[in-house]
C-alpha cells in the first residue's frame, strides 16, 4: 500500500512540474535560435504573461520573470522596483492592458530581445482604459530556457 501512495504521490509531482515547466518556459526553438516567428510568438507570451501577474497581482510570478536586481525606470528617470510598485500601487486597484497592435519585437543577438509597446494600468472596474498609455521598453534575455526580463523603461505618453 505505502508504494503505491508513494507512486502516485511521485506521478502528481511529475505531472505538475511537466505543466508548471509548459506553462512558464520559453524554450529555444529547435535549430534556429533566430527564428523571428518563434521569438516573436514567445515574448508576446512572455508579455502576456507579465499582464496576468499584474492582473492577478501574483507577485511571485512577476518576480519570476526578472532578473534579480531589475528595476522599472519611470518617466522622471526615478529606479523602482517593479515588484514593490505592482504590490503597492498596482494590486487590487488597476490592471494593465497592453493596447492591441502595439507590440514590436526586435532581436538583439542570440539571446536577447527589445520588446515595445504601449500599456495602460486602469481602474479595475473598468473595462477600457480611457487613459492614452504610456510607451515601455523591456529587454528580455533567454537565461537557460526561461525568458526574463532585465529592462523596464517606461516612457512620458507625450514623447
Amino acid at each position: 500500500m505505502k508504494i503505491r501512495t508513494v507512486l502516485r504521490h511521485a506521478i502528481a509531482a511529475t505531472a505538475i512540474s511537466m505543466v508548471a515547466t509548459t506553462a512558464f518556459a520559453s524554450p529555444a526553438p529547435p535549430g534556429h535560435r533566430t527564428d523571428d516567428a518563434w521569438l516573436r510568438q514567445a515574448l508576446i507570451a512572455r508579455e502576456g504573461a507579465l499582464t496576468h501577474a499584474y492582473n492577478t497581482c501574483n507577485l511571485h510570478a512577476l518576480r519570476a520573470s526578472l532578473f534579480a536586481g531589475t528595476a522599472l525606470r519611470a518617466p522622471d528617470g526615478r529606479h523602482i522596483d517593479p515588484v514593490i510598485d505592482a504590490r503597492d500601487r498596482v494590486c487590487g486597484r488597476l490592471h494593465r492592458q497592453v493596447m492591441p497592435g502595439s507590440l514590436s519585437v526586435r532581436g538583439m543577438g542570440d539571446d536577447s530581445a527589445l520588446v515595445n509597446g504601449t500599456q495602460c494600468f486602469c481602474a479595475i472596474n473598468s473595462v477600457s482604459c480611457s487613459t492614452r498609455g504610456e510607451r515601455f521598453v523591456h529587454l528580455w534575455t533567454l537565461d537557460h530556457g526561461l525568458w526574463r526580463m532585465s529592462l523596464m523603461l517606461h516612457l512620458d505618453a507625450t514623447r
